[in-house]
């Protein structure tokens, strides 16, 4: 299960996983106090009633950052493997790649929508197959059209 971590001022932050608020938890950003909503149902719960996450016995004070220096937020957090839909901007590129590839250049707009639906897919993107399928045809279609033009010279 994933979840958006609800701040102060209402924004929401996330999802995360469980090992992810395990970690925030950890680093003093979850506190017990705050809300979190389930991103399947989108309820709203206490923190400390997500099951598995566990807040430290002590909060040990952090100091604020030095002047200039700003807090980084929830959504700074590099996102990990198949959490989330990362890899989105990957998966419109592919795409594009794909029905570009169909009527110009094949063989290079296939290449590069291969490697985006790949770089989607090591995101954990559920939708990277799609796309890829896609590059692939149209790398097979511009391999054909190639042999059967210089076929039709001799």
């Amino acid at each position: 299960m994933t979840y958006y971590v609800i701040s102060g001022d209402g924004q929401r932050y996330g999802p995360a996983d469980l090992a992810t608020l395990n970690q925030w938890a950890k680093e003093g950003r979850l506190l017990p106090n705050q809300m979190v909503e389930d991103e399947a149902s989108g309820i709203r719960i206490a923190a400390t009633a997500v099951a598995g996450l566990v807040f430290p016995q002590q909060q040990t004070y952090q100091a604020p950052p030095a002047a200039g220096q700003p807090y980084q937020q929830y959504h700074a957090y590099p996102r990990s493997s198949g959490i989330g839909y990362g890899g989105q901007k990957d998966i419109n590129k592919a795409w594009i790649f794909g029905v570009v590839g169909l009527f110009c250049c094949g063989i290079v707009f296939g290449i590069l929508g291969i490697q985006a639906a790949k770089r989607a897919e090591d995101a954990g993107h559920p939708g990277a197959t799609a796309p890829k399928i896609l590059n692939i045809v149209v790398l097979i279609l511009w391999g054909l059209g190639i042999v059967l033009r210089a076929a039709s010279f001799r």
